[in-house]
């Protein structure tokens, strides 16, 4: 099933700093943000919860965002995957050359419980590990 919403698609093509206000009105607001943003750009293997993205500036943001208003802590951003570096699918098997270098950041082990309370996973699945990963 696909939704489309030619109002919301055109908020959101908005410059990020016409966004920001809309972002940081109120802690939900900024959990509802980061709660999506790590539903398409996270993932979480045992007790590593990482983000990726090409755009190193939005992670700073992510990051600043996760101590200002939940006291979550960060690594990075790192780079991940550097520009040209050829990658295989691994479903297909065929190669790709990567267009922009790739960056991430990582919630520290200790703020995994803080995560998991205050911003979580809509996916179900994320959010089953999650919570797995916050009891220890």
């Amino acid at each position: 099933m696909e939704g489309r919403s030619h109002l919301l698609y055109n908020f959101l093509q908005q410059p990020f700093k016409k966004l920001k206000p809309y972002i940081e009105h109120s802690n939900a607001c900024a959990a509802a943000f980061l709660r999506a943003f790590f539903d398409g750009e996270g993932s979480i293997r045992g007790r590593q919860l990482t983000a990726y993205n090409t755009n190193r500036q939005l992670l700073i943001y992510v990051k600043g965002l996760l101590k200002r208003h939940f006291d979550i802590d960060t690594t990075g951003p790192r780079i991940g995957m550097k520009k040209g570096t050829i990658i295989h699918c691994p479903r297909t098997k065929k190669p790709y050359r990567a267009n922009k270098n790739c960056y991430h950041i990582y919630i520290r082990a200790n703020s995994l419980p803080k995560f998991h309370k205050h911003i979580g996973f809509s996916i179900k699945r994320k959010q089953q590990r999650l919570a797995k990963a916050a009891k220890q």
